[in-house]
């Protein structure tokens, strides 16, 4: 393992860095390169080999990171039956991500709104949104949503979150509702 870590280089042949060093002077003399002239010293070659390591260690870092972001779903069990929202936290400082998460029949199209104006809630490529009359709505699958993202609105105070079914016809019903409370606002 001597090879990894800038251990022994192994042999060096006099002859070849002798003719190397004559070839160098040469071609320094043909072009007046006054700095190659004038430091007649054989060059040090050093490994690359810790550089490559901390450069490995550092990807390993940062992969290890990013991967722990996903551990913060919101914990709501699925129910097929009864309607639910959950929030990660009841109270969120202003302009903070709010996890939420929907629970549900999945065989309805369901819109969120905050204070009564529909939100999209952001769960990357997993989550797709049908445009209706009351706003983006969205089905759940295996009758539970991803857990979603959306920025804590402005102002000092209680929200309310509110899950709306959206019926074949466009009409809308309030099926479940939590209210959040925001602070920080400056």
């Amino acid at each position: 393992m001597s090879f990894v870590f800038g251990g022994v280089r192994g042999r060096e042949d006099p002859e070849l860095a002798a003719g190397n060093r004559r070839t160098r002077m040469h071609y320094a003399r043909d072009v007046n390169d006054q700095r190659a002239l004038a430091d007649d010293r054989p060059t040090i070659r050093r490994g690359r080999n810790w550089t490559w390591l901390g450069l490995a260690v550092v990807v390993m870092a940062v992969l290890g990171f990013a991967g722990s972001r996903g551990a913060e779903d919101v914990p709501l069990t699925a129910d097929c039956s009864t309607v639910g929202i959950g929030v990660s936290s009841s109270q969120v400082t202003a302009g903070q991500p709010l996890r939420y998460r929907l629970t549900g029949p999945d065989d309805v199209d369901y819109v969120v709104t905050l204070d009564g104006v529909p939100v999209r809630g952001n769960a990357g490529s997993t989550v797709s949104y049908t445009s209706t009359a009351a706003g983006p709505a969205l089905r759940l699958q295996q009758c539970l949503s991803p857990t979603l993202l959306l920025a804590a609105p402005a102002g000092d105070g209680p929200h309310e979150l509110t899950v709306l079914r959206v019926a074949a016809d466009g009409t809308t019903e309030q099926v479940a509702t939590t209210t959040v409370t925001v602070s920080g606002t400056r």
